[in-house]
């Protein structure tokens, strides 16, 4: 596949004015199958298979529905019309590219923040083998990571528990002291 560069601004600009509609889900004025194969007509796809529909009518109670919707406004940016040579790879991010990120993070953030605007579209043009104009892999791959709230909200757990940890310690060698001390005196 061709490594086309892509200005990630732009798309961070897009995203930026995403309807609220589109990710404050479940709404129903949004029919997520109607976002996703209107995507896939975009890129030039033709209609989904039932399997690829009926995992999209039951994502509906999934939190990652929202992410699913923001990737195909992203995805419907006039830069990816026509482009069937992103469609196997769009599919795949569609079905599978929000899992952890959806488990640990909010859909309204990615439109609000700065930096998770910016992280929704880098995964986004990860996924589909893109990278951003004037980045090498290399680069984009080091921002992406730097980026990652998986990744981050998995780094605070293992701070929280290490520091809950450290307590744990601390509070058994006062203890300890304390006993040691008590002991101590008793014998004098």
């Amino acid at each position: 596949m061709e490594q086309k560069e892509v200005n990630i601004h732009l798309l961070m600009r897009r995203l930026a004015r995403c309807p609220a509609e589109l990710y404050d889900f479940p709404n129903e004025s949004v029919v997520p199958l109607a976002v996703v194969q209107d995507t896939v007509f975009h890129l030039g796809g033709p209609a989904l298979s039932a399997s690829i529909r009926k995992a999209i009518t039951s994502e509906k109670a999934s939190g990652r529905m929202p992410f699913m919707l923001l990737a195909c406004y992203v995805l419907a940016d006039p830069m990816f019309s026509g482009r069937k040579d992103l469609l196997p790879r769009a599919l795949e991010l569609l079905g599978q590219g929000f899992m952890e990120l959806s488990a640990v993070a909010r859909a309204p953030d990615f439109v609000l923040s700065t930096d998770r605007r910016e992280e929704l579209v880098r995964l986004s043009l990860s996924s589909l083998g893109l990278l951003p104009e004037g980045e090498t892999k290399a680069m984009a791959a080091n921002r992406l990571e730097a980026l990652d709230t998986v990744r981050r909200v998995a780094l605070m757990r293992k701070a929280s528990e290490l520091r809950k940890r450290q307590e744990e310690l601390r509070k058994a060698m006062e203890r300890k002291a304390a006993e040691e001390a008590a002991s101590k005196w008793s014998r004098e």
